[in-house]
């Protein structure tokens, strides 16, 4: 199916950061501010501004509608107990649109990145649109993340290809969402177990990763036939998508970034 127009779905209902300038751990990470907006508004702005961005439900607490209000065009749901199950929450929203907002694509996004630009996500999207599948998830090469955000802490994968981190969005035809959440919520639980993950993965496409002689093709083919999908990793040059603000030091740098780019 084409993929012409998406609706977005921002996860922004969990986790706090601890914040040396306004301390409060109860706050909402998404709702930290970064000089005169929110994180989260960041967020919002960059997909706003994407040209293939059809609706926009934000996912979080009650105070992320408080945020916004009711005029901006935005529309709200309640978070689940885990990212999986909030997403599903914001899908269930544009379920009740007229013809689904007139697009049967979602796009996932994570409300803790605030260097996302429009440009970030219409190169996603147009990568995307070269390739044919059902789910479509992005990977930044090491070289581009450094190159970019010297100094950022990022987790990696090493595959024969090089060593790439994963980005903060994923895009997801709505017909096979529903069949796929169960076994996604089984493979998260798993991750950090690395006898049960073999198990779920199987033992020789873990051995071939512990040893980086796994190619990009293989993971691909291996996720696809687990979730009975078509997935496809989408190689992208924009580290804006996976640079997440988790840590006080994220969140200084973030700051200093942001602020300076909206004084110019």
């Amino acid at each position: 199916m084409a993929i012409d127009k998406v609706n977005a779905v921002i996860l922004a209902g969990g986790g706090s950061i601890h914040d040396r300038s306004a301390p409060d751990e109860g706050l909402n990470k998404a709702l930290v501010g970064i000089g005169s907006r929110r994180m989260v508004n960041y967020v919002v702005n960059a997909l706003r501004k994407s040209p293939g961005i059809a609706g926009i439900v934000l996912v979080g607490p009650e105070s992320l509608r408080e945020n916004f209000g009711e005029s901006q065009g935005l529309l709200f749901a309640a978070a689940g107990a885990s990212p999986l199950r909030s997403f599903a929450a914001g899908v269930a929203v544009l379920d009740g649109l007229p013809d689904r907002g007139g697009t049967d694509w979602v796009l996932a996004c994570t409300g803790d990145i605030p260097f996302l630009t429009p440009e970030a996500v219409a190169d996603f999207l147009d990568r995307c649109r070269r390739r044919d599948a059902d789910v479509y998830y992005p990977i930044i090469p090491r070289e581009a993340a450094e190159e970019k955000f010297p100094g950022v802490k990022r987790t990696y994968v090493r595959l024969q290809e090089g060593s790439f981190t994963g980005g903060n969005l994923f895009l997801a035809n709505r017909r096979i969402i529903d069949e796929c959440l169960p076994r996604a919520e089984e493979f998260i639980r798993l991750r950090k177990k690395p006898a049960a993950l073999a198990g779920l993965v199987g033992f020789g496409i873990l051995l071939k990763y512990l040893f980086g002689r796994l190619r990009l093709q293989e993971a691909e083919q291996r996720v696809s036939s687990l979730f009975g999908i078509r997935g496809a990793a989408v190689i992208t040059p924009y580290s804006e998508i996976g640079v997440d603000v988790d840590k006080p030091s994220d969140l200084e740098l973030a700051r200093k970034l942001l602020v300076s780019m909206d004084c110019e």
